[in-house]
C-alpha cells in the first residue's frame, strides 16, 4: 500500500500555537504540520533547520523533530530526526552547494537502509529533452506577443533510491514535480522521516 501527500505553505486561515511553516495533506489521511524554523536557503555555517512535525495545530501532538546533528562540523548538514521519547528515527542530509548539479538528498534509517535522491530523474530528463524544442517555441510566441517573460523550468522529478544501487524499479519514494505530489511505496520506512524529508526538499527547491 502507497501513502501520496503534498507540502503547501500554510494559508490565512491555518493558525496554530507555533511557528507554522509547511502544511503535509496526506491523501486519505489527517493533515500533518510543520512548526519552527526554515531559515535562508544560502544558511551561514552553523545554522541550520529546526522544526517539529506535528498531528495538530494546537501543539499537543507532536510526532518528531529535527535539528541539526552536529553544527559547524561538516560542509554536509546532517540533520537527526528525533521521536517524542527521544530516539534517533532517521538521519537527513541536504544537498550543498558545489556537489555537482544533481546534489544528493540523502536519508539514512536506523536500520541500515540508506536512500539517495536527486532533483531531475533520468527519464525526466529524456522527457525534457525531447519537448525542450516545443517549449523554446512556446516562450518566444510569449514574448513576442506581449505575455510576460518566459518560464522555463528544469526537471524536479526525484526518486529515493537505496544507495549505490541500479535506478531500475518502483522507487520506494518519489517526488512528481508537474504535480507537486511525493509518494511512498515502501511499508519498511518511517513516514515521519519521510515527511521531514519532504520538508526540507519543498524548502529547499
Amino acid at each position: 500500500m502507497s501513502t501520496v501527500f503534498s507540502v503547501h505553505v500554510p494559508s490565512a486561515q491555518e493558525n496554530a500555537a507555533y511557528n507554522l511553516q509547511r502544511v503535509i495533506k496526506v491523501r486519505g489521511g489527517n493533515p500533518v504540520y510543520a512548526g519552527g524554523e526554515l531559515p535562508n536557503k544560502d544558511m551561514p555555517d552553523g545554522a541550520g533547520p529546526r522544526f517539529t512535525l506535528y498531528e495538530d495545530l494546537a501543539g499537543h501532538k507532536p510526532l518528531c523533530s529535527v535539528a541539526q546533528r552536529a553544527p559547524g562540523m561538516s560542509a554536509d548538514i546532517a540533520l537527526a530526526v528525533i521521536g517524542p521519547g527521544g530516539a534517533e528515527l532517521g538521519v537527513l542530509r541536504l544537498p550543498t552547494r558545489g556537489r555537482g548539479w544533481r546534489p544528493p538528498y540523502e536519508m539514512a534509517m536506523p536500520d541500515g537502509t540508506n536512500l539517495v535522491g536527486r532533483r531531475g530523474t533520468i527519464s525526466a530528463w529524456v522527457f525534457y529533452v525531447l519537448v525542450s524544442p516545443l517549449l523554446l517555441i512556446f516562450n518566444v510566441a510569449g514574448l513576442l506577443g506581449g505575455y510576460g517573460r518566459p518560464d522555463w523550468y528544469l526537471p524536479t522529478r526525484t526518486a529515493w533510491r537505496t544507495k549505490g544501487g541500479l535506478a531500475l524499479g518502483l522507487a520506494p519514494v518519489k517526488f512528481y514535480g508537474m504535480r507537486d505530489k511525493y509518494k511512498v511505496r515502501s511499508s519498511r520506512l518511517d513516514l515521519r522521516v519521510v515527511y521531514a524529508q519532504a520538508v526540507l526538499h519543498d524548502w529547499s527547491s
